[in-house]
């Protein structure tokens, strides 16, 4: 279960990350792959602890992965509608320009 969460959970958001960074992309799809890396990256740590805890506690598993799966479904919907959604419980490894302060500058 540690492998396809961490295939499925932290490298596919930052394949997304890294192509929409790459390409230049339209900014809400840079953010919206951004946080969800981010927030893949804050409950990855959780997958490794109960991979590391006695089998009594394996419905430890299951209530994180019910919760990440409706934070999921719920930025999926709100992405879907082209609305910004942001990841409650989700640490910002990585910052965005805007939070960073960077601007952008057209070049002629």
């Amino acid at each position: 279960m540690l492998g396809i969460s961490l295939v499925l959970g932290v490298f596919s958001p930052l394949l997304m990350y890294v192509i929409t960074n790459r390409k230049k992309m339209n900014i809400f799809y840079q953010e919206t792959s951004r946080k969800a890396l981010n927030f893949h990256l804050t409950i990855f740590p959780f997958f490794l602890i109960r991979y590391f805890l006695p089998q009594n506690y394996g419905n430890f598993i299951y209530i994180i992965l019910a919760v990440e799966l409706i934070f999921i479904l719920n930025a999926m919907f709100r992405i879907g509608l082209n609305k910004p959604y942001s990841y409650p419980f989700a640490i910002p490894y990585i910052r965005g320009k805007i939070e960073t302060g960077e601007k952008k500058t057209k070049s002629c």
